[in-house]
């Protein structure tokens, strides 16, 4: 009988856990976080359509973008754009697909954890991202990216 119990048990807290963490994974959010997230997929949107002018458009001016496998971040805009121009002529994503983890939002400033894979002519990326948006102007834009590969360590560079 005891057993039985303890087996009860632990399929109850073992559920209990899988419900939250759907939860955690945006089964319950905000309004202000489904804003935010729809401003993630619109960027990727950009990116898929090779448009430029709209990527551009959804960064900040002081936006620190660093790519997974780049040594170093992109620390200003004209650079960013020059980038991205080179990535959409030579490997711009055909597909791809999101999967949020996390969104907190404090005041006016979205931090985003995401798990990304697209596809690109030659390429397949799978990635962890970390983005912050902050809200101007009613609308979000980007302030800072990071993107890890989840199968390639880049090296870090030292002095």
């Amino acid at each position: 009988m005891q057993t039985k119990r303890a087996i009860l048990i632990s399929f109850l807290l073992c559920g209990l856990i899988l419900f939250w963490s759907f939860q955690a994974i945006g089964g319950e959010w905000t309004e202000a976080q489904k804003e935010v997230w729809k401003t993630v997929q619109a960027n990727w949107e950009t990116f898929k359509e090779g448009d430029l002018e709209a990527t551009m458009a959804m960064q900040h001016d002081d936006a620190v973008v660093w790519w997974a496998g780049k040594p170093i971040p992109f620390l200003n805009k004209e650079l960013m754009k020059r980038s991205y121009r080179e990535w959409f002529v030579y490997e711009k994503p055909v597909s791809y697909k999101l999967q949020p983890l996390t969104i907190q939002i404090v005041h006016n400033v979205a931090i985003v954890c995401y798990l990304c894979d697209w596809k690109g002519p030659s390429k397949i990326e799978e990635l962890r991202v970390l983005e912050t948006w902050i809200k101007q102007d009613n609308r979000w834009i980007q302030i800072g990216s990071f993107s890890a590969s989840c199968d390639i360590v880049p090296s870090c560079l030292f002095d």
